[in-house]
């Protein structure tokens, strides 16, 4: 399906659409497509704030939300090259349906709305970064933390 969508007219404008919410902040670059987004929880210091989440065929995207569809600001990008995905147990009824996003830049949880988004996110995820660690030849390196 990515490879259909590569130079797409609708996937320009999809591209043009997230940039234009992030106040014109470029995104658009050759072959990247537009997989999916969505509201997540992520886990901030003390509590979950929502973020739109944007996943690209080669990074994950995402920003504060301002205005629903309109505008987001603090964008974030992490190259899905240096990404790993794991699972994280239900903890309390507002700790389910997580993972962890890993990174040497940046790792955090998040949190869909129910099992089903979570397997959803999670299956696109892993796929996304298989198939960019493929054509990369890069592979995550687990960090050793003191």
């Amino acid at each position: 399906m990515v490879d259909r969508l590569v130079n797409s007219e609708a996937n320009a404008r999809r591209i043009a659409n997230v940039e234009n919410c992030f106040g014109g902040e470029p995104l658009a670059a050759p072959n990247r497509v537009l997989v999916g987004e969505g509201i997540l929880q992520k886990q901030c210091r003390k509590q979950l704030k929502p973020r739109q989440f944007f996943l690209f065929n080669d990074v994950l995207v995402y920003g504060t939300i301002i205005i629903h569809h309109k505008k987001y600001n603090n964008r974030q990008v992490l190259p899905l090259d240096e990404v790993q995905i794991i699972n994280l147990d239900d903890m309390g009824p507002e700790r389910q349906n997580g993972w962890q996003i890993v990174s040497p830049r940046k790792s955090f949880n998040v949190y869909a709305a129910n099992p089903s988004e979570k397997n959803e996110w999670m299956t696109h995820l892993q796929t996304c970064i298989q198939s960019r660690q493929k054509k990369s030849g890069k592979r995550y390196k687990k960090l050793i933390l003191w």
